[in-house]
């Protein structure tokens, strides 16, 4: 599983959660604009179904994200 997103210079943080728990926090920023970046991973040993969840942080200053999509890599 990956989350693919935009990088810019206002961008703020998203927090990750998978199956319920929190998983991460990632930061989105850059010093310059980055399209269709894969900012965060997670693998699994099998096979199953898992609920990802995203909530944008509202980081100060940078409150929004720009979330590309989530890539299934099987």
């Amino acid at each position: 599983m990956a989350l693919i997103d935009k990088r810019t210079t206002t961008s703020g943080k998203p927090y990750v959660y998978v199956d319920g728990l929190y998983a991460a926090i990632v930061d989105t920023r850059a010093s310059a604009g980055l399209y269709r970046q894969v900012q965060w991973t997670r693998a699994w040993s099998t096979s199953t179904r898992h609920t990802v969840k995203i909530k944008v942080a509202g980081t100060s200053g940078r409150p929004t994200i720009a979330l590309d999509g989530l890539a299934y890599m099987g």
